[in-house]
């Protein structure tokens, strides 16, 4: 398994290592070799101990927000002005 690691520089002889995702996985050595070495052992030791799953999220929303918003402007009394000043915008971005 490959596994997106980063690797920087503290001081001249300082190395951090740590996965992406997994903060608890960090690891500081005199050498990036070190530091790659270090982190890639404490890397599989904690995806041992660890497992992946998947659970189902309740969905409490009934319908679909984007719809559910759908004509909200239909009784709205400036929206027939706001139509017109979009449409005013619109044509003279296109002519710029």
């Amino acid at each position: 398994m490959n596994y997106p690691v980063i690797v920087r520089t503290e001081s001249a002889h300082q190395y951090v290592a740590q996965p992406l995702g997994i903060p608890e996985v960090k690891v500081v050595a005199a050498t990036e070799a070190e530091a790659i070495a270090q982190v890639t052992e404490a890397l599989a030791q904690w995806l041992i101990t660890a497992k992946v799953i998947q659970v189902a999220v309740p969905d409490k929303a009934q319908g679909n927000p984007w719809l559910d918003a759908f004509g909200r402007s239909a009784n709205d009394p400036d929206f027939a002005e706001f139509l017109e000043e979009l449409q005013r915008l619109r044509a003279t971005d296109t002519s710029a």
